[in-house]
């Protein structure tokens, strides 16, 4: 359905005849359901990230199967999948060395999410461990004998791409920058890098290549400060790079000519693109484009031409790393034919495929769907909305609507806030959309301004404005689904994790009367402890504006340790050991106002876990559903559940490691309040 289809079966549903707008509400509006099997949606896990070998006959992948994420092979003809890493972490990202004979891969340990560098026997074995410093090394690109790994690196204190020989373990730096890809003869690199001054709002961002036999970096998008020239890929013959950039307002293809920096846009239209990939002959490029949330993989003549749509299902075809949430890639098949890919949506995790390029037949190689979830019917699929938010501003949305509800039904509501400071909802396996819309609840899934799909201006308007105009319109979004009678305006949560977290904090915060109960994933509470998390810094400049000491008016309005005297909304903070962001500091400043001010709250923290938990362990996913299912079956849907005990059980045995961060504002106040 196309987007002003769309546009105009919300407004007939709002204004459309008298009954529409103001439907009668039921005497007695629906039970809650008992709903899909917890258990059942935790162990179904998702594959987002792979890669195939240079023969074509094998991808590796990581999968949770075993509970936490582990790297496995399977033929790409299909087949019973094969384990290859079991460490006490987490194994992430696998590369296949040119050669084929091993596997390199990222790893933490204890859920820190600092990863280290590992190779393993493509048949197994035992791993080598390549770096082992306190900081990130991520991103890996094989030299073409397969004798070096190139990858992007915190060790030398800033983001740096290195290479360590995997015969002799010798680290060397080769130049400043970040999302780096090597060319095929392995003299040549492509990255990112930022050098606009203050760029709090995200404006910047350019192609650069780096002579790995020595010279200075030099930039091939030089002088765009107002542009993002992101994902930077090399032709097979290494004189072009496919690379996206927001330079005619939209993220969309284009390559560079290496020798002359000539950049020429292959696509210039209203629609998002990302994960530009070259095919083995160089002769295409594939690329996903965002389709009002429904993602798809297309290909285009790389000189130029129509572009080709590939895939035809709906839903996430080969994700977008660019957008935070839309987990998922694709890859060519060496023999340039077919394209593996990563299919999710809302009634099917996240599996492999391949497809045919010539006649787009495609074929399912894994399946990680639980056998008790296979009935498709049993799940929904959201209606994509758009409506006029905030001062006129055209916003969009996802709605799902339980099975057989009607207008007039007065469900009770749920927020689902985005994470990232930039991302969105797409339309992708989520469980927990899907276990609260199967127990009776509808969730609204807002993609307001600010969030990724929309354009360069939709960003980036919501610049020190994140938490407060991006609220009002999810707020209004929800209201016009109060007055259809789709929602009981008196039996409304909100849950978001990450940024998706301070937005479930925040709003609470700014409109405390329209909640029942609010669920927070690692968020924040206080913005000003927040901005000395030096990960944080560029987060906190962009959605709330500068520092605390440049701006403290937003700061002190959009956390809710300040505001707790007039807030009380329950509240349930989830949060991991491992977490760099969202601190467990913040819960504790969050409970000294809550007990000072008798507000209701708990909180449990996951032990190893990373920031962005419920995307790991199957046993945290089924934890967080059980007790977030308890917290707003008691508090909206007028059941009775001992939260406070199922918290205190789900505690036992996590051992919490403070932060050495301090808490100033507390330290000097003793813990009073700010009323």
């Amino acid at each position: 359905m196309g987007r002003n289809q769309n546009v105009l079966t919300f407004c007939i549903a709002c204004l459309g005849t008298l009954a529409a707008c103001d439907p009668e509400p039921r005497a007695n509006p629906p039970e809650l359901r008992e709903g899909l099997s917890i258990s059942a949606l935790a162990e179904t896990v998702w594959i987002e990230e792979f890669d195939v070998s240079p023969d074509g006959k094998l991808i590796a992948f990581k999968s949770a199967a075993e509970g936490t994420y582990d790297i496995w092979t399977v033929p790409t003809s299909g087949g019973e999948p094969t384990q290859i890493t079991s460490m006490p972490g987490r194994e992430m990202r696998p590369r296949f060395s040119p050669d084929g004979a091993w596997i390199a891969f990222e790893a933490d340990f204890g859920g820190t999410d600092v990863r280290d560098l590992f190779i393993i026997p493509t048949n197994g074995g035992e791993p080598a461990r390549l770096t082992n410093h306190p900081l990130n090394d991520a991103n890996v690109s094989w030299s073409p004998d397969s004798g070096s790994i190139y990858f992007n690196t915190g060790m030398f204190w800033d983001n740096s791409i290195a290479e360590v020989d995997i015969r002799t373990g010798e680290i060397s730096r080769v130049a400043s920058g970040e999302s780096g890809q090597l060319s095929s003869d392995g003299r040549m690199f492509a990255f990112t890098r930022n050098t606009k001054p203050e760029d709090d709002d995200q404006s910047n961002q350019d192609v650069w290549v780096a002579t790995l036999n020595g010279g200075e970096p030099r930039p091939l998008t030089p002088n765009t400060f107002e542009w993002r020239d992101t994902e930077p890929r090399w032709s097979p013959d290494r004189t072009r790079l496919a690379f996206i950039s927001d330079r005619n307002g939209f993220n969309n293809l284009g390559v560079i000519d290496i020798a002359t920096g000539e950049a020429t846009m292959l696509l210039t239209e209203d629609v998002e693109h990302s994960e530009p990939r070259w095919s083995p002959d160089g002769e295409w490029i594939s690329f996903t484009k965002n389709l009002d949330y429904d993602y798809h993989i297309f290909r285009i003549p790389a000189a130029g031409g129509e572009a080709e749509q590939l895939t035809a299902a709906g839903g996430v075809n080969g994700g977008s790393r660019a957008t935070g949430q839309t987990r998922g890639t694709h890859e060519w098949h060496p023999a340039g034919d077919q394209i593996v890919y990563t299919h999710s949506d809302p009634k099917v995790t996240g599996d492999l495929w391949i497809i045919s390029v010539s006649d787009g037949e495609s074929r399912q190689i894994t399946n990680h769907q639980s056998e008790e979830l296979r009935d498709p019917s049993a799940f929904v699929w959201p209606e994509f909305i758009e409506y006029t938010g905030y001062e006129g501003l055209e916003v969009a949305g996802l709605v799902y609507r339980p099975q057989g509800a009607v207008a007039g039904d007065q469900l009770p509501g749920l927020f689902f806030f985005r994470a990232n400071s930039n991302g969105q909802h797409p339309k992708q396996w989520h469980p927990y959309i899907q276990y609260f819309v199967s127990r009776g609840y509808l969730v609204f899934a807002p993609n307001f301004r600010g969030s990724t799909g929309r354009g360069k201006a939709y960003r980036q308007i919501v610049h020190t404005h994140g938490g407060d105009h991006d609220l009002k319109d999810a707020f209004i979004g929800m209201d016009l689904l109060v007055e259809q009678g789709w929602v009981d305006p008196d039996r409304v949560g909100a849950f978001g994790g990450s940024t998706g977290g301070f937005f479930t904090t925040t709003a609470v915060t700014k409109e405390p009367e329209r909640f029942k109960a609010g669920v927070v994933w690692y968020g924040s509470t206080d913005l000003v402890t927040l901005s000395t998390y030096g990960s944080m810094e560029g987060w906190n400049r962009y959605l709330i504006g500068g520092t605390p000491m440049e701006n403290p008016r937003n700061y002190f309005d959009r956390s809710i340790i300040y505001q707790a005297e007039r807030i009380d909304v329950p509240l349930l903070f989830l949060y991991s050991q491992g977490d760099g962001a969202a601190r467990f500091q913040q819960i504790e400043q969050y409970g000294v106002q809550a007990e000072i001010y008798g507000n209701w709250y708990d909180w449990v923290v996951y032990g190893g876990e990373p920031h962005g938990w419920y995307h790991f362990r199957p046993e945290s996913v089924r934890q967080s559903l059980e007790i977030m299912s308890g917290m707003f079956d008691t508090f909206i849907g007028d059941q009775e559940h001992d939260v406070g005990a199922m918290a205190a059980e789900q505690r036992e045995g996590i051992r919490i490691r403070r932060n050495p961060t301090i808490d100033l504002w507390n330290s000097l106040t003793n813990g009073m309040g700010r009323g």
